[in-house]
């Protein structure tokens, strides 16, 4: 079976467009796109004659056999869409380890506000930022870009520093939702993490070209989703020259050090593994992201975020964002205060967080080909969601979300690599032998959450949580997905947070000694403001495909253990509930 959507290939010069034949350009590329199929037996670069498309019935395969389920129409809210924010109104913002007084305010408060005009642009290229190492001509071309960012005045709106202070007003509470005063502006931990990034990537990547006047010049991606892509990516740590390297991170994640999507400070072991095993663990997690999250896009992309509610206190993130988290944390230096990777204010400084962020935004345009590219919510307030940014053109510009859900509107498409996670791979822990009896096993009794707020600091909390219904059938799993909902999480400190999930198969009402397999994890960078019982978030984890892979799915109730790697929560309940999918029928 083939595990790449597809490739870039090198032309002869002849056959690129009048354009691209310009003296001293990089050789002309060409995307070839093989079809996902498991019917191929060929080489994987020789695509079918329907190259263009993917086959959906062929995605799921690859992810193992999950079922999507029949669209919803999607629940239409009295709410309304969350608006910009009143530039001339910005306040200090606040960082848990950096203080209250952060100066984050951009220099135009008063600026006039139009409409962005979409750029016509031939199509660009983002290219894998651990294959352009090699492309002299590129990289010096991305080095006098931010060279010239980084050299502007202080108070331009272009200059390195003030595009980062858009990610802290936007994240770190310089902002009040207009209409309602105190309620912040935050574009994390919701459905507006996805498509607010993506402007920010697509603004700041369109002021590079512009400074070194290349219409084609695109932002590298991290491509930390396959084998070869898991370290530090080498043009951001091979040069402490290079207008690209910042001093700020953890230096002994240097050269060889495979990322880690569990780690957390405090809980540097992370997922336990290292080498060939912990790209194993990376990429079954990864699996397990898209497949549990097909279903239902609030799983991938977070929950709703609408005008006059607090992203952290009404809703929770999807799972792409926890390993996003992570990510940021791995990347930042180690102690408190964590800069610059480390902490939401002053992450922007790090030319990898752009990378980052690419590949965060390649994984979303994955997904939703995945879902035959049907849009993930069609509430007008998801779509009609605004943001300003301060474009190419020097014109402070409004952009919603409905406009960005397509790359090609935005003039910019992903070097296609293999996609290594879509291959059969061993994923599912298997600790506990089947044939072993009861005492063999030394079995503890596991009691139900209870009515009341738990503690979860030092060790494990591990409840018995009844299933709605058991042995449901394929139309049922089509029509509902089974949701593990974990409530009114409150985290009690201000800094870094984190605990895993695991879901076990009981044996009658106890449970073996292992935790079973890991379901997913809530993550959180340092954040001022985020401290105390009364702000309080959830997670909502798709277990469908799960209890399949642990021939669970006969069990009346199971075994959910949280486990906390850093930080100190409450629990106010964990259930399972069905919910209605919200994809097309994939089979």
């Amino acid at each position: 079976m083939s595990t790449s959507v597809g490739f870039l290939s090198t032309i002869s010069p002849s056959a690129c467009p009048l354009q691209e034949r310009r003296s001293g350009a990089a050789p002309c590329r060409r995307l070839i796109r093989p079809r996902v199929s498991c019917h191929s037996n060929g080489d994987a670069r020789q695509p079918p004659p329907s190259s263009l498309l993917m086959d959906r019935r062929d995605v799921l395969i690859a992810l193992g056999g999950l079922t999507g389920g029949t669209a919803a129409a999607g629940k239409m809210a009295l709410a309304s869409p969350v608006m910009p924010p009143d530039l001339a109104k910005c306040h200090d913002a606040k960082s848990s380890g950096l203080g209250d007084n952060l100066k984050c305010c951009p220099p135009y408060t008063s600026a006039d506000i139009v409409d962005y005009t979409f750029p016509e642009t031939p199509l660009r290229v983002r290219r894998a930022a651990h294959l352009v190492i090699n492309d002299s001509e590129y990289m010096e071309k991305y080095e006098e870009a931010v060279k010239k960012m980084k050299e502007l005045p202080e108070n331009h709106p272009w200059n390195f520093y003030q595009q980062a202070l858009i990610h802290c007003a936007y994240c770190n509470e310089a902002y009040d939702q207009v209409g309602f005063p105190g309620v912040p502006v935050q574009v994390h931990y919701s459905w507006l993490f996805l498509p607010w990034h993506r402007y920010y990537l697509h603004f700041y990547e369109r002021i590079l070209g512009k400074l070194i006047d290349d219409d084609t010049f695109t932002l590298p991606f991290w491509n930390f989703d396959s084998d070869d892509g898991m370290t530090i990516p080498e043009i951001f740590t091979n040069d402490t020259s290079s207008p690209l390297y910042n001093a700020n991170r953890d230096t002994s994640h240097y050269s060889s050090a495979i990322l880690d999507y569990k780690y957390s400070y405090g809980n540097t072991a992370g997922s336990g593994e290292t080498g060939n095993a912990l790209v194993l663990a990376n990429l079954c997690y990864m699996k397990k992201t898209f497949k549990q999250s097909l279903p239902l896009a609030e799983l991938f992309m977070g929950d709703p975020l609408r005008a006059g509610q607090e992203a952290d206190t009404t809703n929770g993130f999807g799972q792409l964002e926890s390993i996003h988290n992570a990510i940021h944390m791995w990347v930042g230096t180690p102690t408190s205060p964590h800069t610059d990777m480390g902490d939401f204010s002053t992450a922007g400084r790090d030319c990898i967080f752009f990378s980052l962020h690419a590949n965060v935004d390649r994984l979303w345009h994955i997904y939703r080909m995945f879902r035959g590219n049907k849009v993930e919510f069609t509430d007008t307030d998801w779509l009609d969601s605004t943001f300003i940014f301060y474009d190419e053109n020097e014109q402070v510009v409004r952009v919603k979300v409905r406009d960005c859900l397509k790359p090609n509107k935005l003039r910019y498409m992903y070097e296609e690599v293999p996609i290594p996670w879509m291959n059969k791979l061993n994923c599912v822990k298997t600790t506990e032998i089947k044939e072993k009896t009861k005492t063999e096993l030394s079995l503890v009794r596991v009691g139900p959450f209870g009515s009341e707020p738990r503690e979860l600091s030092q060790t494990a909390l591990r409840v018995m949580v009844p299933r709605p219904k058991k042995s449901r059938s394929k139309t049922e799993k089509e029509e509902k997905v089974e949701v593990l909902l974990i409530k009114d999480i409150s985290v009690d400190t201000e800094g870094p947070a984190r605990f895993d999930v695991y879901i076990a198969a009981p044996y009658g009402d106890l449970a073996g000694p292992d935790y079973g397999d890991f379901a997913g994890t809530f993550v959180r960078l340092p954040h001022k403001g985020m401290k105390g019982k009364e702000r309080k978030g959830s997670l909502k984890l798709g277990i469908t495909s799960l209890l399949e892979d642990l021939e669970a799915e006969d069990a009346e109730k199971l075994v959910v253990t949280l486990v906390p790697r850093v930080g100190e929560f409450t629990i106010g309940g964990v259930l399972i509930k069905l919910l209605q999918t919200d994809n097309p029928r994939l089979l």
